[in-house]
């Protein structure tokens, strides 16, 4: 069954500061539109450093976004560990990433957007 495993590293630069970034975490209708289908649970909260979260559905394992201030902004880190959950579609890494890659563009260019 080594289909079923998942692993997704993601990172994006983002020229914000890094609490900034760390505030659109806890947006539960941002993060919820990007994640539908996953249900999480905070395991750690690191703050400005980002969260990780365990999590079930087409998804089951872990999952973290952490920040890492870089220059004049932050790189967004995105981290999924884990394996295919039982009724998700085979490719669910994959619209897990693009998902994930639109939210993250569409956040960057609002947040690049506003001076300073």
């Amino acid at each position: 069954m080594r289909d079923r495993r998942i692993d997704i590293i993601d990172e994006t630069f983002i020229r914000a500061a890094p609490q900034v970034v760390r505030a659109s975490l806890d947006e539960e209708a941002w993060t919820a539109q990007i994640w539908p289908h996953l249900t999480r649970s905070v395991t750690r909260d690191r703050g400005v450093k980002g969260m990780r979260w365990s999590v079930t559905g087409q998804v089951v394992g872990e999952m973290e976004v952490w920040l890492e201030p870089f220059r004049d902004g932050v790189v967004v880190h995105h981290y999924v560990r884990g394996t295919r959950g039982p009724r998700a579609p085979r490719d669910v890494a994959t619209r897990h990433t693009l998902r994930w890659k639109r939210a993250v563009h569409e956040l960057k260019d609002r947040l690049e957007a506003t001076p300073g």
